[in-house]
């Protein structure tokens, strides 16, 4: 690996406050910079599955999930220099407001830890459409409460006249040292919907969005001037094959998994396929909603999370796959279910007008949507497997749901400790090799449970399928 010199140049899009804007501004600006023939490398703050679909389309690129909280430093800083290349531009999206993380009192988790720990500039999205002078003391409080964070610019978005743009430009201009890079005004046409869990997915939006976000940013701000005032970064970059962020692996023994992705199941982390490859896996994608049974002959299963509920009619009607499934966990088959593959694998859902659809039953458990709470938060998961009950496995990873267990007869086998309050957190259930989980897990930061499902489960259950000749 050698160390180059590069005009690897980018910035990080971070908000006052969620809704502000800062994800249509940062796919608009990944279709201005691959419009004018640059490498877009993007990038989400925390543990968001929505927004990088969207980054992928408008930059042309995967996009890659920055969690400090999850990962730390370190794992941070060298999965973007994995990731950025020389003459690459680079856009991060950031998470809720600027200063909002895992905690009250600590920068854990945040975008201004993520754009502190990178060394990356930051532009400030603010919503300028009730403000005047206060603009100015809004953008001073956000440049001065962590002054590690090198806020490089801020844009108004949601201004609808020239004299309000000026009132709030000579405001943020006389009191703060922050670039004024412009303003934005509401556009009805450009607004993306959104649903229970965020923005609609992004094979559900009329491609041709983010080229009108693109067109938006382009008429109202100097896309030029912006880029030439962006700083050179300098950059380690690993090659793919030495990949910085994960272990290296002196030899690999090759295996296949099948990973749901569809409309239903489809929430899971560019890091994560990553890791798969690193480790010699080789992935079959296949639909629980159209596949008529699972690919033959792969080693495990992964159901990552997404919209089963909205879905569950279909999933309940495909009852080849749904068996499939079933025989293959009955077989010892290891299968992981996090979120919406955790109810996948239960008896029931029961969708939001109260209809019960059926499921693989592998598990004794139903979920419903009869009530509207919001399950969200952090997880630091602790198990302690059958076969080693002395070895505790740390699981990282979050919950972001609003589904609930109806009945459930199953024993949690993993638990959440909050470290401050001590309240406990109960998930994980196991059914022989079959895992499920609320808890969408950051498989990088868990390694020790990757290295228990690799060794213990996944190539155990290859070998035992292996001809004797």
């Amino acid at each position: 690996m050698s160390i180059q010199n590069h005009n690897a140049r980018g910035l990080l899009i971070a908000g006052t406050h969620t809704s502000v804007g800062k994800s249509s501004i940062a796919i608009g600006l990944m279709r201005c910079f691959r419009n004018r023939g640059f490498n877009v490398k993007p990038f989400k703050v925390g543990p968001d599955y929505i927004d990088p679909g969207h980054h992928a389309l408008a930059s042309g690129n995967p996009s890659y999930n920055l969690d400090s909280w999850m990962g730390g430093a370190e794992y941070v800083r060298n999965l973007f220099e994995d990731i950025v290349e020389p003459g690459d531009r680079f856009v991060v999206e950031g998470v809720m407001g600027l200063h909002d993380g895992a905690h009250a009192t600590k920068a854990a988790g945040s975008t201004a830890e993520v754009a502190h720990l990178l060394d990356v500039p930051v532009v400030l999205v603010i919503d300028g459409s009730m403000l005047a002078r206060s603009a100015a003391a809004l953008v001073k409080g956000y440049m001065e409460f962590d002054e590690r964070v090198n806020v490089f610019g801020m844009i108004a978005n949601r201004v609808n006249s020239p004299g309000h743009a000026k009132i709030l430009k000579d405001a943020i201009e006389h009191a703060t040292p922050a670039r004024f890079l412009g303003t934005l005004p509401t556009k009805e046409e450009l607004k993306m919907p959104s649903r229970h869990l965020g923005l609609h997915l992004a094979q559900e939006q009329d491609s041709d969005i983010y080229e009108q976000w693109a067109t938006h940013l382009e008429e109202h701000l100097d896309i030029a001037a912006f880029m030439d005032a962006l700083p050179d970064r300098n950059c380690v970059h690993a090659s793919r094959a030495k990949a910085r962020r994960f272990p290296q692996v002196s030899s690999t023994k090759p295996f296949s998994v099948a990973i749901a992705k569809d409309a239903a199941l489809h929430f899971i982390y560019q890091d994560t396929l990553d890791l798969i490859g690193h480790y010699g896996g080789t992935i079959h994608y296949f639909s629980p909603l159209d596949s008529p049974a699972l690919p033959s002959g792969v080693d495990w299963v992964y159901l990552p999370g997404g919209y089963p509920e909205l879905h569950a009619e279909r999933l309940s009607a495909n009852t080849g796959f749904l068996s499939s499934l079933r025989e293959f966990v009955n077989g010892g088959g290891p299968v992981v279910g996090e979120c919406g593959g955790l109810m996948l694998l239960g008896k029931v859902i029961v969708d939001v007008n109260k209809t019960s659809h059926t499921m693989t039953g592998v598990f004794d458990f139903t979920t419903s949507f009869q009530g509207n709470k919001r399950i969200i938060g952090y997880r630091n998961l602790e198990y302690s497997p059958e076969e080693t009950p002395e070895s505790v496995i740390e699981l990282r990873g979050h919950e972001f749901h609003f589904s609930l267990f109806e009945d459930n007869n199953e024993k949690a086998l993993m638990i959440h400790r909050h470290p401050e309050t001590g309240q406990e957190i109960h998930d994980g259930y196991r059914k022989k090799n079959a895992f499920a989980l609320y808890s969408h897990i950051h498989w990088r930061s868990s390694l020790r449970w990757w290295d228990y499902l690799l060794h213990h489960c996944i190539l155990p259950f290859k070998n035992s399928r292996r001809p004797v000749s």
